[in-house]
């Protein structure tokens, strides 16, 4: 069965264990990338009847909603996989030692050239589990400094800041992508924007 983690440097979550009414028959990995594994499980289900139920596991990952001066910061970046440019908050997994946080002021700074003086995680949640088995925590920022950016070598991503009254009506009109939708949502239901 496929119940550990690759050792690949980056930050996976465990999976939980069988529930009894549920038994894992086999777990096979099919595909392996260096970005994602992708296979199935075969289990047995409640009525006694089998399934495969396929999954891609992906590294656990950080959002960042970060504020400065009454503004949101956003990096817009083109998306191969969907053709498309969108407007995004700050991203990016997490690597195997750091906490949730540490990993956002990385982030943060990588991809948009700030420095947090405060951050906060707002919350963690498994993605998309009817076929992913991915994490992603949502942290917030604050108390910035300017610094330069540090993009990896297949980063292309240009910072915009958005006065935050402006941010979520300018993020609904598209495209965006979930993690900014929930990362501006989480911090609003906080009160925090």
């Amino acid at each position: 069965m496929n119940e550990h983690p690759p050792d690949d440097g980056r930050r996976h979550e465990p999976i939980g264990d069988p529930h009894p009414d549920w038994p894992v028959i086999e777990s096979v990995p099919e595909y392996e990338t260096s970005w994602f594994t992708g296979g199935y499980d075969l289990v047995q289900q409640p009525d006694g009847t089998q399934k495969r139920y396929y999954w891609a596991e992906l590294p656990t990952a950080v959002v960042v909603t970060a504020v400065h001066d009454g503004h949101i910061l956003f990096v817009e970046q083109y998306r191969p996989t969907i053709r498309h440019e969108q407007l995004e908050l700050p991203a990016g997994v997490v690597e195997a030692e750091e906490s949730f946080t540490t990993a956002a002021e990385r982030e943060l700074r990588e991809e948009a050239g700030f420095q947090a003086d405060s951050l906060s995680l707002l919350a963690e949640v498994w993605v998309a589990t009817g076929l992913l088995r991915h994490k992603r925590a949502y942290v917030f920022a604050e108390g910035l400094t300017a610094e330069e950016q540090e993009l990896d070598a297949n980063e292309f991503l240009t910072p915009r800041a958005i006065p935050i009254e402006e941010a979520i009506p300018e993020v609904r009109s598209g495209p965006t992508n979930e993690a900014t939708l929930q990362g501006l949502t989480l911090a609003k239901d906080e009160g925090l924007l």
